[in-house]
């Protein structure tokens, strides 16, 4: 199924569904990097996700971290700005 078509399907989802979802593309994903995420011992499912997530480690890029991508944002501000006033 093409993505175009998912996004729409997913958007009907409940909240708790879309909550699974995300906690199955969790796993899915973990998987596919070699991680496993699945629990140890007798937890409710709340308490599993939380373990997961808790032990699950996310990279989140920014460019403020990143002097190139900075410089490329500063120079698109100064020419909207130039093309604006000109």
């Amino acid at each position: 199924m093409p993505l175009s078509e998912l996004i729409p399907a997913v958007d009907r989802l409940s909240r708790q569904d879309k909550l699974r979802l995300i906690h199955f593309l969790l796993l899915a994903v973990a998987e596919e990097e070699g991680c496993s995420l699945e629990p140890d011992g007798d937890l409710t499912s709340d308490d599993i996700l939380l373990a997961q997530l808790a032990t699950t480690e996310a990279i989140v890029w920014s460019p403020q971290a990143d002097h190139a991508a900075v410089q490329a944002l500063s120079d698109l501000l100064v020419a909207a700005q130039r093309d604006t006033h000109a």
